[in-house]
């Protein structure tokens, strides 16, 4: 909500997911969202790990919906 934007939220949330992708072994993860916000992230190219994989990537139905 509008009124809750600025406060850190995001940023939270965007880190804790990121620190759970890494707990978990994750070798890497598709983003889908605004590019000039999660820029500021460093989410142009963002490796957990030493290699980049490289897959298909397909989304879930309610992307559709």
């Amino acid at each position: 909500m509008p009124e809750q934007q600025g406060k850190g939220i995001g940023k939270a949330l965007i880190n804790q997911g990121l620190a759970q992708l890494k707990e978990r072994g994750a070798e890497g993860f598709v983003l889908l969202g605004e590019p000039e916000y999660y820029g500021r992230f460093g989410f142009k190219a963002l490796p957990i790990k030493d290699s980049t994989p490289a897959d298909e990537v397909s989304y879930h139905t309610a992307f559709f919906e």
